[in-house]
């Protein structure tokens, strides 16, 4: 897989009315249907996405993902395919979608985006009691002892799949090398993998 070439930004316009939350919501989840799409048409999984403003906060009290979103790819013609306007035109007011660009050749930093799943400690406990054939208060000593939570910024998503809303939490770290590879339908990559994309 070659590296990102191409990228189109998507900016969240400020609107004294409307928090910027909400327009996320709104927005990521037209952005992920359309890398759905674009997995199931067409077998494209190379487009990958980042979040520019992206700050982490240990203490969770200024995590935030900012006002702007970059696709990238490592062509123009998956980004024409990918049709963003189309699948944001109802958005327009709330955000404005820039243009197909060439990604600077003098861009050396990158990073790698995460959708980052925790399981509750319950939940891994009774999986350790299980796989290690011990008690739960046991599992529960041993689970006790690992990292807790990430208060990570996230997006409130909505399934189509189940009808239920759910929390997309982002994980977006610093990588000194790039790394080639595929994006899942979130244009990240799971806890496992360490796909990149340029960032300045």
């Amino acid at each position: 897989m070659s590296q990102m070439t191409h990228y189109q930004v998507l900016t969240i316009l400020p609107d004294p009315d409307i928090a910027p939350y909400f327009i996320w919501r709104k927005l990521f989840n037209q952005v992920h249907i359309a890398l759905a799409e674009m997995k199931n048409k067409h077998g494209i999984e190379s487009i990958g996405v980042s979040f520019p403003d992206y700050h982490y906060d240990k203490k969770g009290k200024s995590s935030k993902l900012g006002l702007k979103l970059r696709v990238f790819a490592p062509s123009s013609d998956e980004l024409v395919k990918l049709q963003i306007n189309k699948w944001l035109s109802k958005l327009t007011d709330y955000v404005e979608i820039g243009f197909i660009e060439e990604v600077d050749k003098n861009v050396k930093s990158h990073v790698s985006v995460h959708r980052y799943r925790f399981k509750p400690v319950e939940v891994q406990a009774q999986a350790l009691a299980k796989k290690l054939s011990i008690g739960y208060e046991e599992a529960m000593d041993t689970v006790a002892k690992r990292k807790p939570e990430m208060p990570l910024p996230f997006i409130q998503m909505h399934s189509q799949t189940n009808d239920s809303d759910y929390r997309l939490q982002v994980l977006q770290r610093s990588c000194s090398e790039p790394k080639s590879g595929l994006f899942n339908v979130y244009g990240m990559n799971g806890m496992r993998n360490s796909v990149t994309v340029p960032h300045w």
